[in-house]
């Protein structure tokens, strides 16, 4: 702060200007005094009337050298960010660390005078809790208000989000929707001055938030919002996401005709992207269709010839195992109850995996196995997967697959029909 106080009096002093004729009618004698003094920190709106009077830009009086340093490091942070997965590698983490350890040793000159500094404020914010599991939320919530000050908004959307999935992956799914609602209304007079994509991003994580709460009403209104902006602005980011959530939301809830029309718009999406991610999750999408709708489980194994096991992809692999879950099903359906114990012997819940329907359909799946445990009399390891399965879903809402759990629960432990 003192720097900026020495940078402001050498520039008064140079253009032969008081103390009175730079405070102007906007600053007291006083006040600029003490800016000066470096026992003050000026608003933004003051720095610009400071930088004016003086005539001079805004960014030489915040030190032009250190907003060029601060640039430099932001590109490099940025960067490395984008190549990240969302579990890093040995060889990232190291890249990181060095780069969180730049950032924490300029950490006290990040003032939020500039967009610069409060970016750097907010991954610094990030990094720490990712690397560190520091679980202080406080720091962003001043990283939210510098962006507001600053007219940023877009970010103020991503920092919720943030928020939101720190409680989200602690499956505290009510305090995960409080930090997006919050966002919601913290942008809602700037809403007309956010790009489309940002707000976008905003509706389709308060879906996803709503159907974790089992609230359909309002799980269905930004699902609605979302999409009139996605046709309005001609967005296709996301879209696949959007029908692929939908059509899953319908199959849980036996909406058959609903569950139809978005399986096809997944089709068409699919063929227009020519994405090979896309269309492993089609491929998993039409297995699902088929067993808990067509019920039709012996077309299984021919679409298993549509899953690329050579694609590396995070998602891709995530997929290949979402399919597994639907060939053991349709094994059990079908009376091959050695066949399913044998596809999912490797099953468990990957660790990036928390929203309540895909949770679900992992339980569901050592549900299945523990069936067929029973069938093929190893009664401990039904007892085993059953409870598993039992206790996870226990908090979330009624589905198709919770029924199942509970309806196999009944039977394996009770003897029930």
């Amino acid at each position: 702060m003192n720097g900026l106080g020495e940078r402001i009096k050498k520039l008064r002093i140079e253009k032969k200007l008081t103390l009175a004729q730079l405070a102007g009618e906007r600053l007291t004698k006083g006040m600029l005094s003490l800016i000066e003094n470096g026992k003050a920190k000026p608003s933004m709106e003051s720095l610009h009337y400071i930088a004016e009077q003086l005539g001079v830009d805004i960014v030489e009086l915040l030190n032009e050298g250190n907003v060029k340093q601060f640039r430099k490091l932001l590109l490099e942070i940025e960067q490395a960010y984008k190549e990240t997965a969302s579990t890093f590698t040995k060889d990232e983490l190291v890249q990181l660390n060095k780069l969180f350890q730049q950032l924490d040793d300029i950490r006290e000159q990040l003032q939020g005078n500039t967009y610069e500094e409060v970016r750097l404020l907010d991954l610094h914010t990030r990094l720490n809790h990712q690397l560190h599991n520091v679980q202080d939320l406080s720091v962003m919530y001043d990283v939210i208000t510098a962006y507001e000050k600053i007219h940023v908004y877009r970010r103020i959307i991503s920092c919720y989000s943030f928020l939101c999935g720190m409680a989200f992956e602690r499956n505290d799914y009510m305090i995960a929707l409080h930090f997006m609602q919050e966002a919601e209304q913290r942008v809602q007079s700037y809403i007309h001055l956010i790009d489309p994509l940002s707000t976008l991003d905003m509706h389709y994580q308060l879906s996803v938030l709503y159907a974790a709460v089992d609230d359909s009403e309002n799980t269905q209104h930004h699902l609605e919002h979302a999409l009139e902006i996605a046709h309005k602005e001609k967005i296709y980011y996301r879209i696949d996401d959007f029908y692929r959530f939908i059509l899953l939301q319908a199959i849980s809830q036996g909406e058959q005709e609903k569950s139809k029309y978005y399986l096809t718009k997944l089709k068409q999406h699919a063929d227009f992207t020519e994405d090979p991610v896309v269309k492993q999750y089609l491929t998993f999408c039409k297995a699902h269709y088929i067993n808990f709708i067509d019920k039709e489980y012996e077309r299984i194994p021919r679409l298993a010839k549509e899953i690329n096991h050579d694609l590396t992809q995070e998602h891709a692999l995530f997929v290949a195992k979402l399919f597994c879950i639907e060939e053991t099903y349709a094994f059990w359906a079908r009376g091959y109850y050695k066949e399913a114990i044998e596809c999912s012997k490797e099953m468990n819940i990957p660790p990036n995996v928390y929203h309540p329907m895909e949770l679900s359909l992992f339980y569901q799946c050592f549900a299945v196995r523990a069936l067929c445990f029973v069938e093929e009399g190893d009664k401990e390891a039904a007892k085993r997967d059953i409870v598993q399965a039992y206790d996870g879903v226990k908090n979330f809402p009624n589905t198709i697959y919770k029924t199942y759990i509970h309806n196999a629960y009944g039977k394996i432990l009770y003897g029930s029909k």
